[in-house]
């Protein structure tokens, strides 16, 4: 088991060199391969309830938050974030002090580069359009934050 997991940090490192290459030949392109591999990881991870280290790769997973952070994978962080706060609300998990500052540094940091970015692509046979400060996530982090800080009693 252990040189299987050796055998997948190889792997991981070799994504993030290729990452960094095309991030040093064209710094506009997005790359989402090792984003999507720590997305997965990450919900892995809080799907069996280890929610320390599965929030801890999702948070790693957006960084930097201005290549990483769109609406697929806010999409699937945020999931995680609410299964964390539903157990959290059940008292079935209890993060350490260092994880819950680090979990609301991330709402703030999300908060800050998704302004420009849409959580949900808008239906044309809506009937009335979402309010555009709304369909932000930004607003979706603010939210997160709030809720989280009242679970932890702040």
């Amino acid at each position: 088991m252990t040189s299987r997991n050796e055998d997948a940090e190889d792997l991981m490192r070799k994504i993030e060199k290729e990452e960094e290459d095309i991030a040093y030949a064209d710094p506009e392109r997005k790359s989402f391969h090792l984003c999507i591999v720590n997305l997965v990881i990450g919900t892995l991870y809080c799907a069996k309830g280890n929610y320390e280290f599965g929030i801890s790769r999702i948070m790693k997973s957006l960084e930097p938050y201005n290549r990483k952070l769109g609406t697929d994978t806010w999409f699937y962080a945020k999931r995680c974030f609410l299964s964390l706060m539903e157990a959290m609300a059940k008292q079935m998990v209890f993060l350490q002090d260092t994880t819950t500052e680090e979990v609301i540094q991330f709402f703030e940091h999300v908060e800050e580069h998704g302004r420009n970015v849409h959580p949900v692509v808008e239906q044309p046979l809506e009937q009335e359009p979402m309010h555009a400060g709304k369909n932000t996530v930004a607003y979706e982090a603010r939210r997160l934050k709030s809720l989280f800080l009242r679970i932890v009693g702040r």
